[in-house]
């Protein structure tokens, strides 16, 4: 019996993951600098420099991609650094670094505008392609115009009711933008009933990650709700997929709703009955996956 298999990255030399996650920050490969970065906060290296490097990364991402997420991870970051560092040059550093950020997000330029010609020309063209109003709603910054972006997915969705990362997109923007979490469940309710390889629009591997992501979006909701009978169907629902396709998710992808489906199960005063059911059905040892991931659990 084995909780699942992962590798065991071992923090040597933290200085010298930070000169490689910054040589692949200069070289735009910027997933891999969150890699690297994520690892050395597991590992206890969680300082202001590496704090402000992983801000740092958000916020060019967020300048190529205009994704939601990424603006939102950027501004979180930096006002974290602002409001709990003990250190002034790093405050001071996070709070310009911010307000450019915060200048650059705000303003329409030239490509904006152009974005919104070309949204008036495909509706009245009648574009066929769910795939070109998904790329307009996320090549536009969604702090400009928010319902400009939720109005492109929507186009997309109605082409096809089953584009599961356009229905994340959706759920996340009325979730965490708008603050309408009763509207936000509606689709990640929707999203995670999807099979990934329904959705053929993008790549299952994508699809699987969105259908996680929307359940961990959906445990946040059902705790803050005290919800907890859904905190639990949502943990095993997430838990059928990570076994379904452990080739793509990893089990940190699971961090938050295992820390939110031990706190429901706390509150239902149900924890070994969920353990010996996780046991039983999943082959997996709660205790042991926990602590791996580094999840208290007292």
């Amino acid at each position: 019996m084995n909780s699942y298999n992962s590798k065991n990255i071992k923090v040597v030399d933290h200085r010298k993951l930070l000169r490689k996650a910054k040589s692949l920050y200069r070289k735009n490969r910027l997933h891999e600098t969150i890699t690297i970065l994520a690892k050395m906060k597991h590992h206890g290296y969680d300082n202001d420099e590496v704090n402000l490097l992983l801000a740092r990364v958000y916020d060019r991402l967020a300048y190529l991609t205009s994704d939601a997420e990424y603006e939102d991870a950027a501004l979180d970051r930096y006002e974290d650094i602002i409001k709990y560092s003990g250190s002034r040059k790093y405050r001071k550093r996070a709070g310009k670094l911010r307000d450019s950020f915060t200048k650059r997000i705000s303003l329409l330029n030239e490509n904006d505008r152009k974005a919104r010609n070309r949204a008036v020309e495909m509706k009245d063209g009648h574009q066929k392609s769910p795939k070109a109003w998904f790329m307009l709603g996320s090549n536009f910054p969604v702090h400009k115009d928010p319902m400009f972006v939720i109005n492109a997915y929507k186009n997309a969705v109605k082409l096809n009711d089953r584009y599961i990362l356009a229905l994340f997109r959706l759920g996340y923007l009325y979730h965490h933008k708008l603050n309408e979490p009763d509207t936000a469940t509606g689709f990640y309710l929707r999203l995670i009933k999807i099979d990934p390889h329904e959705d053929t629009v993008e790549p299952e591997a994508i699809n699987v990650k969105a259908i996680i992501e929307g359940c961990s979006e959906l445990s946040d909701i059902y705790i803050q709700k005290k919800e907890m009978n859904k905190v639990i169907s949502v943990f095993d629902h997430a838990v059928s997929i990570f076994r379904t396709y452990s080739d793509i998710c990893t089990p940190h992808d699971l961090k938050r709703i295992i820390k939110n489906c031990y706190q429901a199960s706390l509150s239902l005063d149900n924890l070994p009955a969920l353990k010996k059911h996780v046991l039983n059905k999943h082959n997996i040892d709660l205790e042991m996956i926990s602590s791996e991931l580094g999840i208290d659990i007292d």
